[in-house]
């Protein structure tokens, strides 16, 4: 009966402050796309020979998967924690692409729920150096390569097509994930 009265008053002051201190609650901080894009937007040359690209629909910030083009598929982030995103199309040495995806998932632990998810769902066995398997993880696709990361609450794909190589794409995921890593500090 203690142990019970005392549990149930550890959740009452969990919930009253908000969740801080408690474990791995979800931030009580409003989500601001914008803010989050440009935190991690990738410049243009940051990564030597890559651009941005400047059709229609290569950029995005917003909360809403299903408005980003994500119709159906959005279910697998929502359910895992999704709170905002941004996603960016970089043109690279002609005809190389890159479709980046950013997102917040609140904690470090839904990231991590969401990049373990993806790592099984495609079968990303491929590493990434230097990023240790439990971080970082790709797959080769005729032409490029796929690539899963999760740094803090942040959680990256990374879609490169256009190489002949497909261990060339999975270098430049590399430097991909390099600069995102050193954005999510």
């Amino acid at each position: 009966m203690q142990i019970r009265t005392i549990t149930t008053i550890l959740v009452f002051v969990c919930l009253l402050s908000g969740g801080s201190g408690c474990g791995s609650s979800p931030s009580t901080t409003a989500p601001d796309p914008t803010a989050f894009g440009q935190k991690y937007k990738i410049a243009d040359n940051q990564i030597p020979g890559w651009t941005q690209d400047l059709g229609p629909d290569t950029y995005w910030t917003g909360t809403d998967l299903v408005a980003a083009g994500i119709d159906g598929g959005n279910v697998a982030y929502d359910d895992r924690g999704f709170r905002q995103g941004m996603f960016q199309t970089l043109d690279g040495p002609v005809p190389q692409i890159c479709n980046l995806r950013a997102m917040d998932f609140g904690t470090e632990s839904n990231a991590t729920t969401m990049f373990q998810y993806a790592q099984k769902t495609n079968s990303a066995t491929v590493s990434i150096p230097p990023f240790d398997a439990s971080t970082a993880a790709g797959e080769t696709v005729l032409g490029g390569a796929d690539a899963f990361a999760h740094f803090n609450a942040s959680y990256f794909e990374l879609y490169l097509t256009g190489y002949a190589d497909p261990n060339a794409a999975i270098s430049d995921a590399t430097l991909f994930l390099q600069v995102l890593q050193s954005d999510a500090k």
